[in-house]
């Protein structure tokens, strides 16, 4: 005669083995996810670093998320200055790129409200430096020691992003 179905020790079995590949693959999966933010941050600041200066010397635009195509769900446009976008990771503030005017003494943010002179509202174009050049700034954010995914992105044992000032001739700069 021929059964139908399965005994209780095999079902044991399969469930003892489906509890194993879960106990394997769940840490594994939470690994991805933050390596896969890893990536897509480290990717974020290399555009940003080799894209706004070029848009800039093509264009004469200083305007970063018009030189990029940032996710602007991850990367928050700054309330007070109209050039200054902040990765956020996991709530943490990462990383904040801005367009600086190198030759105002304060070294201000760009704006582009009505009242500046920074950037032209209508076009991007900028004006306030006596070259008309820029600087782009890539700044660690206060709060990046406190996420995972921000301090690996910062350590130099992990993927070494450094904090960098670029003139919009794409050469790196100290003050």
């Amino acid at each position: 005669m021929k059964r139908a179905g399965f005994t209780m020790i095999e079902l044991i079995f399969v469930i003892v083995i489906l509890g194993i590949l879960a106990a394997v693959a769940v840490p594994k999966l939470a690994a991805t996810r933050t390596d896969a933010a890893l990536a897509s941050a480290k990717s974020d600041i290399g555009t940003i670093t080799q894209a706004i200066p070029a848009w800039f010397q093509g264009q004469k635009d200083a305007r970063i998320i018009e030189g990029t195509s940032l996710d602007t769900s991850k990367w928050a446009k700054s309330t007070a200055n109209a050039e200054e976008y902040t990765l956020k990771v996991d709530g943490v503030n990462c990383v904040t790129a801005a367009i600086w005017d190198v030759n105002d003494t304060a070294q201000s943010v760009a704006t582009s409200d009505a009242d500046t002179d920074d950037i032209n509202k209508s076009n991007g174009h900028w004006s306030s430096s006596a070259d008309g050049k820029p600087m782009l700034r890539i700044i660690k954010h206060t709060d990046a020691d406190t996420g995972d995914v921000c301090k690996t992105l910062w350590d130099p044992n992990g993927l070494g992003v450094v904090e960098a000032n670029i003139t919009m001739g794409g050469r790196a700069v100290q003050w």
